[in-house]
């Protein structure tokens, strides 16, 4: 049995969709019979009226909590300040655009009772645009072989977990936050349940193909280090393919210079077509591999001044 639950769910320019995501999770929570619970509203510095209409709710209901930031953190910290003011003994995370049924929770308070200590949803079948699909699913296709732990493919951040892992997760002070890599790092007893995501019940995205990208490498960068022992594998693979390259070259003007052999025909011919294309394919790899150091370099950054992930402005509870 259930005793209490918290929902998180981060809202930045959500106004259209407030009340219906409200509503369907008041009902969703008394199917499951659950007296103590809350809905923690994280209001990540939006610029439409979502504010006032969260706190006609709350007003209407205190089970309804409010965190306003100073200003719009990115969803993965609106993520982390829920987690670290949730109070139940289980948190679910969901997302404010209605694109993650509140029903599925039905689903994954099932597993729950199973004895699992986490319960996240697999994105079955995704509705939208055909390119965003593709982007999807190459994201997950590649982060899936590049990740040194193991992280569920199509995973997203909707999962319900149990306090123990809930307080393991707030206790991490990284600043390069990519949640659902983080419950998987974490441990623990973990499984998922599929469901089909909606499209955005109202209004316009916040999540741009730039905002996916960040996060996409966020996720990369944080979990794995492939990427950089790729940059060794590659330069190592080059440079052993450009000595024997420079023995042949050494080797035919040997030849050649003591009649041993015609070679004629191998030796380069004047000018600078050889030499551009040789200098165009290392300059291209030498940016490429600065730009894979940058990555690691610029999130070490971010770590070192240790800034808060997050700014409150106020909290209503």
């Amino acid at each position: 049995m259930i005793d209490s639950l918290s929902i998180v769910i981060p809202a930045y320019n959500e106004s259209q969709n407030i009340n219906e995501i409200y509503k369907r999770s008041i009902d969703v929570i008394e199917k499951l019979k659950i007296k103590k619970y809350e809905l923690i509203f994280v209001e990540n510095g939006s610029k439409d009226n979502s504010l006032d209409i969260l706190k006609k709710i709350n007003i209407e209901n205190k089970s309804v909590k409010i965190i306003s930031l100073s200003r719009n953190f990115g969803y993965q910290s609106a993520i982390a300040v829920g987690l670290k003011y949730a109070e139940s003994n289980y948190i679910c995370v969901m997302d404010g655009d209605l694109q993650d049924p509140p029903e599925i929770i039905l689903k994954f308070m099932s597993k729950i009772q199973e004895g699992y200590d986490v319960v996240y949803g697999i994105r079955s079948k995704r509705k939208g645009s055909f390119i965003k699909k593709i982007f999807y699913n190459l994201f997950y296709e590649i982060y899936s072989k590049l990740s040194e732990i193991d992280v569920p493919k199509k995973g997203g951040d909707f999962c319900i977990m149990n306090k123990k892992v809930v307080k393991n997760l707030n206790s991490l002070s990284e600043k390069n936050l990519f949640i659902r890599g983080l419950r998987s790092w974490v441990g623990f007893k973990q499984i998922g349940v599929e469901y089909e995501r909606d499209e955005r019940y109202a209004g316009k995205t916040n999540f741009s193909f730039f905002s996916a990208t960040a996060l996409a490498l966020d996720g990369f960068v944080s979990f794995s280090l492939i990427p950089l022992r790729f940059i060794l594998i590659t330069g190592t693979i080059i440079s052993f393919l450009s000595f024997l390259f420079f023995l042949f070259i050494v080797s035919v003007k040997i030849l050649n210079i003591f009649s041993i052999y015609d070679f004629t025909y191998l030796q380069l011919p004047k000018g600078l077509t050889f030499t551009n294309s040789v200098l165009t394919l290392s300059l291209g790899l030498v940016m490429f591999t600065l730009g894979i150091i940058g990555e690691y370099v610029g999130r070490i950054y971010n770590e070192v001044k240790n800034r808060p992930n997050y700014v409150i402005n106020e909290i209503i509870l």
